[in-house]
């Protein structure tokens, strides 16, 4: 019908990334292959417990996707008995979603203040989720959010939680042996993709020798193109056990 296409602006592009169906259809592929991907069969000494498998760390693009995903993780596992949930963090704050130039995450701080009213009241409710499961009595308020932040890093390390949502918070420097994998639903490349993708990298024993990294968006090229920035033209075989296809 002689129908020019337009190119979609990149802002309907993540609308479009955002579809109820996508966002339900991904929370569904994690969780049916979690256990797979952290190696829950496996067991292992760690701190003088004895543990199956790994924990996971999920970057999305915006607080939007990372509060969407939450609710996707929480109606998928309603009437499930606890026993075979999931135990699913979220931690976010005010920062800008655009990434710097040469792809550093930007560094979230712990300003909650920043955040509009339907973000802080979402994660406000998500905290109050946390608090149930570990009998805590944690908020947004600043001196709380702090100490929330810094108890989510602790449990994550001793792998009491399976997954935590995040938009760039623990991207950057945070290290923890029991995580072995990143799922990504967010644009990343050069520096801060190398930030992320490291989150899995701490070798523990046997049972870690790599981390995974799960993506939802076409990062080949990107992760490419960083590797032959941070290594040598022949790093991407020495970093990546597998071709990005696999």
């Amino acid at each position: 019908a002689g129908i020019q296409d337009k190119q979609v602006p990149a802002i309907d592009t993540e609308r479009a990334l955002l579809a109820p169906a996508r966002i339900s259809q991904i929370a569904g592929y994690i969780r049916e292959h979690f256990d797979q991907k952290t190696k829950r069969a496996s067991t292992y000494r760690h701190d003088g417990q004895r543990l199956a498998g790994f924990n996971s760390l999920f970057a999305c693009a915006s607080i939007e996707a990372a509060k969407r995903y939450y609710t996707a993780f929480s109606t998928q596992q309603k009437d499930l008995p606890e026993a075979q949930r999931l135990k699913v963090g979220l931690i976010y704050s005010f920062a800008a979603n655009e990434e710097e130039d040469d792809g550093l995450l930007g560094e979230e701080d712990f300003e909650t203040d920043g955040l509009d009213q339907g973000s802080r009241d979402f994660l406000d409710a998500a905290i109050q989720d946390y608090n149930a499961l570990f009998g805590t009595s944690f908020d947004t308020s600043a001196d709380k959010f702090q100490n929330y932040y810094k108890d989510l890093s602790q449990r994550l390390k001793k792998r009491e939680l399976d997954i935590v949502i995040v938009v760039n918070m623990f991207l950057t420097g945070f290290d923890a042996t029991t995580l072995n994998t990143l799922w990504v639903d967010k644009n990343l490349k050069s520096h801060g993709l190398i930030q992320a993708y490291s989150r899995t990298n701490r070798i523990l024993n046997s049972v870690k020798t790599y981390g995974n990294i799960v993506s939802f968006r076409n990062l080949e090229q990107a992760t490419n193109d960083a590797l032959a920035l941070f290594g040598n033209q022949d790093a991407k075989g020495i970093v990546l056990l597998k071709p990005y296809t696999e």
